[in-house]
């Protein structure tokens, strides 16, 4: 019994993996979630588990933990997944749930943020350090572990997707998100069907829309940051998630502009502890198998 199994569940897809008792990675898959039924979710993780150990030629029995990441909020202590919006685990026992296939084996979960900090975190062999865990992709979101234990407040710690960054009241998530720059794109490009990637494309080409497009999102990031180095005075601050892994320049861009607001301040410099992910997609199913 020395083999872990561990998935990131999402509104779009779920990602699960082997890993052998060193934490090495043995297999993994990716398929879409079917988020019909929130039994149909939950078969969708149990087949994807059994694949995994059939390509390995083992039994549930030879599996010694299974480690779950969720959106949203979750219960630790009681394994339950307790709010999410893009999956259908309203208060869903998953813990419980998944003792029925695996009896032997010990079950844990937690949100998909926290695994993903908690993967960063040991990567960079950190143990007592102050690290914050940023994640961009359809949404924002952050996790910050102090002393090597995650800060979680009364349990909503970490969203600041609903910090006001705008005039207007706009908040950040509808500032810098995946689906607020594609809408902003494609309300200045005239072009309703463009994508996100394509977007990128042409700001890289110098295109003038959408520099300008991308100024506002790198100018809503820097203020983020800045707030948090001024707050936190962290060791160290990662960028990661489906649009910072795919967009190291950005990161960059974003270091450039803080470095500037530092400057001539006691936090000057500080912009060096600014760094993109190490494993970037897997990130939070690394951060489950060292759970």
């Amino acid at each position: 019994m020395s083999h872990i199994l561990v998935a990131d569940v999402g509104g779009t897809k779920l990602a699960t993996a082997l890993f052998n008792q060193h934490q090495h990675i043995l297999i993994k898959r990716e398929v879409p979630s079917d988020i019909s039924t929130k039994e149909a979710l939950f078969h969708c993780l149990i087949d994807s588990f059994e694949i995994l150990c059939m390509e390995k030629k083992l039994s549930f029995n030879e599996v010694s933990k299974v480690c779950i990441g969720v959106p949203g909020i979750v219960d630790v202590q009681k394994g339950l997944a307790v709010y999410q919006n893009n999956i259908p685990w309203s208060n869903f026992p998953i813990c419980e749930r998944l003792t029925e296939f695996f009896p032997h084996a010990q079950i844990m979960m937690d949100n998909d943020v926290h695994m993903a900090t908690w993967g960063e975190y040991n990567a960079r062999g950190f143990q007592k350090e102050t690290m914050v865990y940023i994640t961009l992709s359809t949404g924002i979101s952050c996790c910050t572990i102090v002393n090597g234990e995650f800060l979680r407040g009364t349990g909503l710690a970490g969203e600041i997707g609903f910090n006001i960054v705008g005039q207007a009241g706009e908040t950040l998530e509808e500032s810098v998100a995946g689906p607020a720059i594609e809408k902003l794109g494609r309300t200045l490009l005239g072009n309703s069907n463009i994508r996100l990637k394509d977007m990128m494309e042409l700001y890289y080409k110098g295109d003038p829309i959408m520099v300008k497009v991308l100024q506002q999102i790198i100018y809503c990031m820097e203020k983020q940051l800045h707030q948090m180095i001024l707050m936190l005075d962290p060791h160290c601050i990662v960028l990661g998630g489906g649009f910072f892994n795919h967009q190291p320049k950005i990161i960059e861009l974003i270091k450039d502009g803080i470095q500037q607001r530092l400057l001539n301040t006691p936090f000057e410099g500080k912009e060096q502890i600014i760094e993109s992910s190490i494993h970037k997609g897997e990130t939070g199913l690394y951060g489950a198998a060292l759970k």
